[in-house]
């Protein structure tokens, strides 16, 4: 019981720390938009953009927008911990190209991703808690045999 209530703490320290560092990528994004070239302009207004949408998802606020996202078919799919994986990797991976704040970002951007997945896989209770699960997940979990996981049935020997 002390292990699980120390890991949902962890878990809520890891989603503080996700809030903190998306309000630093979009800094980050917006200083290097303001640089007059079309590039720049381009990846900093997408990545801020992006990092203003997993914000409003991490923190389920503005009600509006929240609303709307879980209505869409490709919103829905950012409250599940793998688009939510797949937007900050994008995120990371705009992010390293805006040299030398943007690797610094990206690089703890990863480094939170895998932070949260590796205690999620520690403590599968606390994390489906904090993550909703998607139609996919959830229907992989319930058919999950020994079986399925390799080529040959497993026999028993005599």
């Amino acid at each position: 019981m002390h292990v699980y209530i120390i890991c949902r703490v962890v878990l809520s320290l890891f989603f503080g720390c996700c809030r903190l560092l998306q309000q630093l990528n979009m800094a980050c994004a917006l200083s290097f938009a303001w640089v007059p070239a079309y590039l720049h302009v381009l990846v900093g207004v997408l990545v801020t953009l992006g990092c203003m949408v997993m914000f409003a998802v991490a923190v389920e606020a503005p009600k509006f927008l929240t609303d709307r996202l879980e209505q869409s078919k490709v919103g829905e799919r950012l409250f599940t911990f793998r688009g939510r994986y797949v937007m900050d990797l994008l995120i990371a991976l705009f992010l390293f190209a805006m040299a030398p704040w943007g690797i610094i970002l990206g690089a703890c951007t990863l480094g939170l991703i895998f932070g949260i997945r590796f205690l999620g896989v520690k403590q599968p209770d606390a994390f489906n808690e904090i993550f909703r699960q998607s139609d996919m997940e959830s229907s992989a979990a319930d058919s999950y045999t020994l079986e399925s996981e390799y080529d040959t049935p497993v026999v028993e020997r005599r």
